[in-house]
């Protein structure tokens, strides 16, 4: 059965209703806990656009921008198609860029991290939710969630995830620093976070190294 009929059947319109729309409302406080004084945002792998466009309307911006590999019909905000590495966008244009739980499915997230803090205004803020591996259980259920999860969406699960002391480096290696994590993070409501552990999920607050900000 095709991707688009799967989607109409009653337990992805549960899943939606039940896990995916909690979890945006969630993670959309989280961004808005972070984000700094901001007026342009970039949400890089936006799929439908709704997570960004419900943080950036309780933030007050109005010039809010996607990419995406594989862009939704219909997105909520402006999303264009971008190859995963390379943003089509001037240095220093956005004052807040979020990812989010998108770099577990990057081929190459030491890029994504780079550009997104390439096109970071000198006072802007990278906002990222992602995952943290804490062993073979944890890599085995986020893997599952991920698989229903972005199924509707016809997004390839990789299952690329990272310990804590991984993420580090990689933005360290990227070229910022990380000056503020939410972790535990209770992403899901009872009783999926049993299984989901807020634990395993996390969002920090990226900046670029303070020699860096003019």
């Amino acid at each position: 059965m095709a991707p688009s009929l799967l989607s109409k059947l009653s337990v992805f319109q549960w899943h939606a209703a039940k896990v995916q729309s909690p979890r945006a409302d969630r993670l959309a406080a989280a961004i808005v806990d972070l984000a700094p004084p901001a007026r342009s945002m970039l949400d890089i792998g936006s799929s439908d656009g709704v997570l960004a466009r419900t943080a950036a309307d309780r933030l007050g911006i109005t010039d809010v921008r996607g990419v995406d590999v594989k862009v939704q019909p219909t997105p909520a905000i402006p999303v264009e198609a971008y190859d995963g590495r390379a943003l089509p966008f001037e240095s220093g244009r956005f004052d807040l860029v979020t990812i989010c739980d998108v770099l577990h499915h990057a081929e190459d997230p030491l890029a994504v991290v780079r550009e997104a803090i390439r096109v970071l205004a000198p006072n802007g803020a990278l906002v990222i939710k992602d995952h943290f591996k804490w062993g073979h259980w944890s890599n085995g259920v986020l893997l599952a969630m991920d698989i229903f999860g972005n199924y509707k969406a016809g997004v390839l699960v990789t299952g690329n995830y990272l310990r804590a002391p991984d993420w580090i480096d990689l933005i360290a290696e990227a070229g910022g620093t990380v000056d503020r994590l939410l972790w535990p993070f209770a992403v899901h409501d009872l009783p999926w976070r049993i299984i989901t552990r807020s634990e395993y999920q996390f969002v920090m607050r990226v900046r670029r190294p303070t020699h860096d900000v003019s």
